[in-house]
């Protein structure tokens, strides 16, 4: 690969060191885009980002290994301590839709595959994830109504947080909570009903999911995984 923008790029030792055994670097060079992760100093949220990222695919892996870039490492940089990598297997991919049916089929599979193997049988993720910067609560919990709650309403925060309180969104939040997520998901859990977690990709649409220029597989990314309801 040759890098068109500098002949000076260089790679970070850490990052170096975390290349599987016998890869050799040539050459760099630009490749895709994307729409929320560039190089710069964030300091701790930046190491959380990689690091739930890294946990994220793995899981999402281990239950998907045809459909999902193999996750290699993550770390920080030895010389920008403010600045962190996440490494996986590259797929060259076209910038079109996945066939539908086929891609419903691999999302179904990695539902049922993983189908009550939560680690300890809960809702939610051992690591904290980032939907782009906004971190999500991943505390675990029993109840699937409890921890469907408490994520919408940590997004609601943030909202609340970037563009100030709005009546009219608290008064369909009020109903949001009191009406319409007991009323769909109560039921789920209740009355000798059972439901159990299963690996959500939490984060599915055009830009996370595309065929391999290759074999036209459909390959998911960016998965801001946890254990919850497959609907």
């Amino acid at each position: 690969m040759t890098d068109t923008r500098s002949s000076e790029v260089e790679i970070d030792e850490n990052v170096l060191a975390k290349l599987p055994e016998g890869v050799k670097v040539l050459s760099i060079s630009p490749s895709g885009a994307s729409a929320w992760v560039q190089t710069g100093a964030i300091g701790d949220r930046g190491r959380e980002m990689m690091r739930g990222t890294f946990h994220s695919e793995e899981t999402l892996y281990a239950f998907a290994p045809n459909n999902v870039p193999k996750p290699l490492a993550w770390g920080t940089y030895k010389q920008e301590p403010g600045s962190h990598f996440y490494m996986c297997d590259f797929y060259d991919m076209t910038d079109h839709l996945p066939d539908i049916a086929r891609f419903c089929t691999v999302v179904a599979k990695m539902h049922i595959d993983s189908m009550g193997k939560s680690p300890n049988g809960q809702y939610g993720f051992p690591v904290t994830t980032h939907l782009a910067y906004v971190d999500n609560d991943n505390s675990w919990s029993d109840a699937w109504e409890e921890w469907y709650a408490r994520a919408f309403r940590r997004m609601l925060q943030e909202e609340e947080k970037s563009h100030g309180p709005d009546d009219g969104l608290k008064e369909l939040t009020n109903a949001m909570f009191e009406k319409v997520i007991p009323r769909l998901l109560r039921p789920l859990e209740t009355g000798g009903r059972q439901i159990k977690p299963c690996l959500i990709h939490s984060d599915l649409w055009p830009g996370n999911v595309k065929p391999d220029a290759e074999t036209d597989e459909p390959i998911m990314f960016d998965s801001c995984a946890f254990w919850g309801h497959n609907e």
